[in-house]
């Protein structure tokens, strides 16, 4: 058997050399990297949709339940206002039950200290610091307002009073109304009957 042999003839400059394909390291590497991360990357980025859309889900499900229970929060807050305002009318009847002896001796001291041709109006309490009460009167004689202010100013219970207005009511009859309004020492008020008043007090 003859073998074939096969030689080319051509000058060097005409020949054609087949090129094999090749990259280099300084660029597959680099290539090969941000391939991994642009997927790392995907993959990222498809699990916190993922994330997001469940979260949706269960916002949804949380706003149906609060709007499925919205009436039964109505009736809590209802029932809790009556709770508050049952607690508030029980506080004030406490309130009356503790003040009840307060008030008998402090309408006594008032009674028992009005002036001859002086009678009282109304006797209101205001709930400050220190608690205070306003009187309202009325008198055929002037002077005895001041008799009436000086009356009180000795009284264990009242700490201080001021004059805050007077004038003539009634032209005709010579009625003069006035306004009082007195600090209430709390100290003097008796809680058992017996016991002496605080500072300043008298036994009752």
């Amino acid at each position: 058997m003859i073998e074939r042999i096969e030689i080319n003839l051509l000058p060097a400059e005409y020949r054609v050399h087949r090129k094999k394909f090749q990259i280099k390291r300084e660029v597959a590497y680099p290539l090969i990297i941000a391939g991994i991360v642009g997927l790392s990357l995907a993959f990222v980025y498809i699990g916190l949709q993922n994330s997001v859309r469940m979260h949706r889900n269960e916002i949804g499900a949380l706003q149906a339940s609060i709007e499925q229970n919205r009436p039964i929060q109505k009736e809590i807050n209802r029932l809790q206002n009556d709770k508050r305002i049952i607690q508030e009318k029980i506080r004030g009847l406490e309130l009356i039950d503790v003040n009840r002896e307060r008030w008998v001796r402090l309408m006594e001291e008032l009674a028992n200290r009005l002036p001859e041709y002086t009678w009282l109006i109304s006797v209101k309490e205001e709930m400050s610091k220190p608690p205070a009460i306003h009187i309202e009167g009325r008198t055929f004689s002037f002077p005895e307002v001041a008799n009436f202010m000086s009356n009180l100013k000795d009284c264990p219970y009242i700490s201080s009073i001021d004059l805050s207005q007077i004038e003539q009511f009634s032209p005709q009859e010579r009625i003069f109304r006035f306004l009082l309004s007195c600090a209430i020492n709390d100290n003097a008020y008796l809680t058992v009957s017996g016991r002496k008043a605080g500072s300043g007090g008298r036994a009752q």
